[in-house]
């Protein structure tokens, strides 16, 4: 549920403060570890010597599990009150990690990471797929040459199954219920959300995400320059299939010259 939708309407605002309570129970460690090892089936291992970008970074959770290894990070994210609390955790953890506001489909970082990750399904808030297209170009431009970039994206099924529809148990650190209706003809789902914060207050916020086909995303990311491409059932090192929830993909960049981009 993080963000990278094409606009700048900050819709995290106001639970920010209480996002990483929402996300206790997510295993971030247990992220890390996993796309290091994808990183390392690819041939392109993160070290602590690796130069890192985490697109979408929310609270900076997972940028920061890379910090602790080591590793220089660097993480962007549309909303400016999500990069305020992954500062102040890096601040409060005296770890050296940078943060910056800005949109994936707009964003121009120097050449200078080795490695780009963008999780939790944060692709698919973007809802145009010229807007896709843009994010895998920016973060070509970001990557060395023959660096790598791995993400996950909710499948069309997941979409389709409404899986989005849940809600939490009344005792939560902070209560919510969410409903989604997807949209077969736009490949969209609409998510309305509600939340209960630690003060009482009620927040009510529409997210949509938007569901790509495997071609769209390999086609995407060929255009951008990341022709050799893998895909995993998440959490697995097994190929998806038609029936996964979530996918993850390894993008490994060409080693053109980034002044012909």
């Amino acid at each position: 549920m993080r963000r990278s939708r094409v606009s700048h309407t900050d819709q995290f605002g106001r639970i920010a403060p209480f996002y990483d309570a929402l996300m206790a129970n997510v295993p971030y460690q247990l992220w890390a570890g996993y796309v290091s090892e994808l990183a390392l089936r690819a041939g392109r291992p993160i070290t602590p010597r690796s130069n890192l970008l985490d697109l979408a970074t929310g609270t900076g959770s997972v940028a920061l599990q890379f910090a602790q290894r080591g590793c220089s990070v660097t993480g962007i994210d549309l909303s400016a009150a999500m990069i305020a609390e992954a500062q102040r955790k890096a601040a409060h953890r005296g770890l050296p990690a940078r943060f910056l506001q800005s949109d994936l489909a707009d964003f121009d970082l120097p050449c200078e990471f080795d490695h780009a990750i963008c999780l939790y399904d944060s692709l698919n808030y973007i809802l145009e797929l010229d807007g896709i297209k843009r994010a895998f170009a920016n973060t070509w431009r970001a990557l060395k040459p023959g660096g790598l970039l791995l993400f996950d994206v909710n499948t069309v099924r997941a979409l389709e199954a409404e899986l989005f529809t849940q809600e939490s148990r009344p005792d939560a650190a902070v209560p919510y219920r969410w409903r989604s209706h997807y949209d077969p003809r736009s490949g969209i789902s609409t998510i309305r959300m509600a939340f209960t914060l630690p003060d009482g207050d009620k927040v009510r916020a529409v997210h949509r995400q938007r569901a790509y086909t495997d071609a769209e995303l390999r086609s995407s990311l060929l255009h951008a320059g990341f022709p050799h491409v893998t895909s995993y059932e998440a959490y697995q090192h097994t190929a998806p299939t038609p029936h996964s929830d979530r996918v993850f993909y390894v993008a490994l960049a060409d080693s053109r010259s980034h002044s012909t981009a």
